[in-house]
């Protein structure tokens, strides 16, 4: 177990990494799929990070109607867990005693691939989709152009449902699974071979978080 000093070097690492991975300016498109699996909405977005003199300052405009959303924080939550690549997850965050979401990035060099999911208890509620690039970088031909053409295909095994997020047909690499036991509850998102999972036992207290890294 960390002792005090050694838990504050920790966190000011993952800050580091978190800062390195996930700064800069970012261009981006959030797709909404709903409880019917279909995509309802997407948005084009502009995202900017910046870190100064500790605090880590966020700005999200939302290119459609000029809103812009902003949020700050100089500590990192104690829900979030951050890797050493940057990749970094969050949640729960409880909406009401049924509904909770949970966010999700996995982070490349010049892209990121996040998602927010909002679950019940018996299952997924909706997932918002969110592709990233970094200002200065092209569009990743991820999305089919054609706004509602994205789908969630969902496949059932025991206590898991994985919900593969598919575009015109074709499966875009992005996909969700959620694992229910009586003891121990997890989702994990996932980005091509790499992977996010969070779990929770049945308090609902976060258990451990692995991240799969993609093969060189």
């Amino acid at each position: 177990m960390l002792d005090s000093r050694q838990q504050i070097d920790l966190r000011e690492r993952q800050k580091a990494h978190l800062i390195k991975a996930n700064s800069g300016e970012w261009k981006s498109i959030f797709v909404r799929i709903g409880s019917n699996r279909i995509e309802l909405e997407r948005f084009p977005c502009r995202l900017s990070v910046v870190e100064k003199s500790g605090l880590i300052e966020a700005q999200l405009t939302y290119l459609s109607s000029g809103k812009v959303a902003r949020s700050a924080f100089r500590d990192i939550p104690d829900s979030m867990q951050i890797q050493a690549a940057g990749h970094w997850s969050l949640g729960p965050q409880f909406l009401t005693q049924e509904f909770w979401t949970t966010e999700f990035c996995r982070c490349g060099p010049h892209e990121r691939r996040r998602s927010v999911v909002r679950q019940r208890r018996d299952g997924l509620e909706s997932l918002v989709v969110i592709v990233e690039w970094r200002a200065g970088y092209a569009c990743p031909p991820l999305l089919p152009g054609r706004e509602g053409s994205l789908c969630l295909e969902q496949s059932r095994g025991d206590a898991t449902s994985t919900f593969a997020v598919m575009g015109e047909g074709l499966p875009l690499g992005l996909g969700l699974t959620i694992s229910h036991t009586p003891e121990e509850q997890s989702t994990t998102w996932s980005w091509d071979s790499a992977s996010i999972t969070r779990r929770y036992g049945s308090d609902r207290q976060l258990i451990r978080e692995s991240v799969m890294t993609s093969p060189s």
